[in-house]
């Protein structure tokens, strides 16, 4: 034993040979193969819309799940590495650097309206792709566009359209709305009213009312829209503020006197489940993701879902679901975790997800989502009321690509 090296020596000498015959490159790149792929996610897990956490980090978990238990990606783990940014925009890029600092190559993020702009914000000045679930504001296709960032939910434009061909099957002749201060609830207000005074002028705008996207007392509100005696009251509130409206609005026998309808989510099951069959019946709303459809690709995710959480999935659910989609199936096409060549595979690749197969436009990084427009109503199929008789509404009423270059040169 004497005058054998000692084992540290050994080591030095067995790491010096490796660097000779691989290179340092090749060595670090070695090491990294034991690495996981990180995917971020940004999520609003507390805060006054916390209480929908439970409806998306579940989908994010199952498409992770199953790509590891097939492999993973690149030969690797893919790993979520969770921030919180509690809904509050101005918290964003802080949580978003670690997620950086984390090694994330994607993030995913957020729910939030007013969380969006800063997400593609960020995405722009590091070059890391974000993929976005919610509709976010119209301007992230347009004026704001980035490269780096994609956006999963319908833009207000879309949704606009679906309700102005709703409305006019209805021969609905006036209107107020009540709407949240959120970029997607007054950009739908502005777009649909552009369409009724180009093609329906006799349509009366009987005004509107602005709310803070947190607002919880809405009884002066009602109680000044229904003076109005309009036909239909349109609404941009959602989640929790939502489940608010309808108690007080039902004091003043709201859903009674007149029509209501809105651009999003009221027809989504976190909202539905909480009021079991005392739901509003006749209520109607877009809807992007409905759980109900009887698709076999819905029913089959439904299912996985109630059998992991025991709730059925939101349109949020799917929305978040199918960002990570994208964000795997980018991975998976670029064959690498370099940020431009994710760019790049997520403006071609095709997704197979629970409303069929969609794609991000390459012009604008919107996802090619349907629309629904149902009634809010009740099935002997599921305890909660859901949306009946969905009509579904294509790419067709998405801005083309002319009007959406028109949009962005007009900044």
């Amino acid at each position: 034993m004497q005058g054998r090296p000692p084992a540290i020596v050994l080591l030095i000498v067995a790491t010096a040979l490796m660097l000779v015959l691989v290179g340092p490159g090749q060595a670090r790149a070695a090491n990294s193969e034991k690495d996981t792929v990180k995917i971020g996610y940004l999520g609003t897990l507390s805060g006054p819309f916390g209480a929908v956490e439970r409806y998306m980090t579940p989908a994010v978990e199952m498409v992770i799940e199953n790509i590891n238990a097939r492999g993973g990606l690149l030969g690797r783990k893919v790993e979520m590495v969770v921030r919180d940014n509690q809904g509050d925009p101005s918290i964003v890029k802080q949580k978003l650097d670690e997620l950086k600092a984390a090694g994330c190559v994607v993030v995913l993020g957020s729910v939030i309206s007013p969380c969006c702009p800063p997400v593609s914000q960020w995405a722009t000045e590091n070059k890391i792709p974000a993929i976005i679930p919610s509709p976010a504001t119209f301007a992230l296709r347009t004026k704001d566009f980035s490269k780096y960032a994609f956006v999963t939910g319908p833009p207000a434009p879309a949704l606009a359209n679906v309700l102005f061909k709703s409305f006019l099957e209805q021969n609905i002749k006036s209107i107020y709305a009540i709407e949240a201060d959120s970029d997607i609830a007054l950009d739908t207000y502005k777009f649909l009213w552009a369409a009724m005074n180009k093609a329906r002028p006799d349509v009366k705008n009987l005004g509107s009312t602005t709310v803070g996207i947190t607002e919880m007392e809405f009884s002066n509100v009602v109680s000044a829209a229904l003076a109005k005696k309009p036909d239909l009251i349109l609404l941009g509130v959602a989640g929790p503020p939502y489940a608010n409206f309808v108690q007080q609005a039902r004091r003043f026998n709201l859903f009674k006197k007149t029509k209501v309808a809105a651009g999003f989510y009221i027809l989504s099951s976190e909202l539905l489940a909480a009021f079991g069959k005392n739901y509003p019946e006749g209520v109607m709303s877009n809807a992007v993701c409905p759980f109900y459809l009887k698709e076999k690709e819905m029913q089959d995710f439904t299912k996985a879902y109630l059998a992991r959480t025991s709730l059925y999935p939101a349109d949020i659910t799917i929305l978040w679901h199918i960002a990570t989609l994208a964000a795997v199936e980018g991975i998976k096409k670029a064959n690498s975790t370099d940020a431009d060549k994710i760019v790049a595979a997520l403006e071609t690749v095709s997704i197979d997800t629970p409303v069929g197969r969609i794609r991000y436009r390459d012009f604008d990084h919107q996802a090619t989502l349907p629309i629904f427009f149902a009634t809010a109503g009740y099935s002997n199929e599921y305890p909660i009321a859901i949306g009946l008789n969905p009509a579904k509404h294509g790419e067709e009423v998405y801005p083309t690509k002319a009007e959406i270059m028109a949009y962005r040169g007009a900044k």
